[in-house]
């Protein structure tokens, strides 16, 4: 069974456009094992949620197949919020995430204004990620490393390790060092570059000692559940990395 380990509802994560009926109806149609992952981005309402709140509207769904997880969003000021946060709660997975630079959310109108250009802005998005995974251990799986490609405002918005080789080995010998995962998100496998950009990437982190990878879609509607999953899951056995998924914290292999 496939597993899609990123995935956002109403009313938990504000941004999405799915709720949870929407979820459980996708799970039994294509057979897939999901991990709810709603934000927790302490500093930026309105993504967070009460999180018993979560886990009494969700935990009588849970089962092997249905996991209770969160995002947590990277920033100095959240570390200890979210050391807090996963220390106090039964969550099944924590993905770690950069969605801010600069304290400016990268979707808010305006946010590129502030670098000079692409390879600045590039610089402190991975400076960020870097800053906060050497300081902060407790997650389980680095969230889309690609993030900032989605909204980049350049010709070319893609991250290519050829450009930015040094910064990305950091991060990824961190993770190797302590045995997390890189997260495979397939919100930009629509494009053929954006996926060989990627594979770039998981090619670099098996080298470097990298073991395990999740999938995840990044879900915020019903339609795109399992988005790319087996493309995914095909890019991460092309890397020599295994797929897993966290239950109560513990690492799974996905078998397909």
């Amino acid at each position: 069974m496939l597993y899609d380990t990123h995935l956002h509802t109403i009313p938990f994560s504000t941004d999405s456009g799915m709720v949870f009926s929407e979820v459980q109806k996708e799970r039994k149609a294509q057979g897939l094992g999901l991990v709810l992952t709603e934000h927790m981005d302490y500093g930026f309402p309105p993504f967070d949620f009460d999180p018993d709140e979560y886990f009494k509207a969700y935990s009588p769904y849970r089962s092997d197949t249905l996991l209770l997880g969160v995002e947590t969003g990277f920033t100095a000021d959240a570390r200890e919020m979210n050391r807090s946060l996963v220390r106090s709660h039964p969550f099944d997975m924590v993905i770690g995430s950069v969605h801010a630079v600069g304290g400016r959310d990268l979707y808010e109108d305006g946010c590129f204004s502030q670098f000079a250009d692409k390879e600045e802005a590039f610089c402190v998005y991975l400076e960020t990620i870097i800053e906060n995974i050497r300081d902060y251990d407790d997650f389980d799986t680095l969230g889309h490393i690609d993030y900032i490609c989605r909204v980049a405002p350049y010709p070319d918005p893609l991250l290519h390790y050829s450009e930015y080789g040094d910064a990305i080995d950091t991060i990824l010998r961190i993770l190797a060092d302590r045995e997390q995962s890189l997260e495979i998100n397939t919100r930009l496998f629509a494009n053929t570059e954006a996926v060989a950009s990627l594979e770039e990437i998981c090619r670099r982190f098996e080298d470097l000692g990298g073991r395990t990878v999740t999938v995840g879609s990044d879900a915020h509607r019903a339609e795109v559940i399992g988005n790319y999953l087996t493309a995914a899951y095909g890019l991460a056995e092309t890397c020599g990395l295994a797929p897993v998924y966290y239950r109560e914290r513990k690492k799974y292999p996905v078998t397909q």
